[in-house]
């Protein structure tokens, strides 16, 4: 059984995802995916830019107060993580002539881990700063 701090996290986690896709479908995207699993890599969200037509792989970081901003937890490692899942899921074949981006939504919680702001960025790295 998980802790109460695990599940408050899990909790906010979801509230921040919440968030993050109400936002993007907002922006006139649509729904691929979400907590997509690709073997022992996970993607947050998966959406269609109507834009464009690009799949998009969305990191969400989610921060409760604190000092840095929450999208600056998206290390190498985070985007090497992506660029992999991306790699997996464009081999597959409705997805194979797809281009792909990677943008991160920010979201700040309140103290009882609702969002009170969520800022999108867009085309935040490329799958050549893994």
């Amino acid at each position: 059984m998980p802790s109460p701090d695990a599940e408050r996290s899990q909790r906010s986690g979801r509230h921040a995802e919440d968030a993050a896709e109400a936002l993007l479908l907002n922006l006139g995207h649509t729904a691929v995916a979400r907590n997509l699993r690709l073997g022992h890599l996970e993607v947050d969200l998966v959406t269609r830019d109507p834009a464009d037509g690009s799949l998009v792989i969305t990191e969400v970081k989610a921060r409760r107060g604190g000092r840095h901003a929450p999208e600056l937890r998206v290390d190498r490692a985070k985007r090497r993580h992506l660029i992999r899942a991306a790699s997996i899921l464009l081999a597959r074949r409705s997805f194979r002539h797809c281009a792909v981006r990677f943008d991160v939504v920010a979201v700040e919680l309140d103290d009882q881990g609702r969002p009170v702001d969520t800022r999108h960025l867009p085309r935040a790295f490329t799958a050549n700063d893994g």
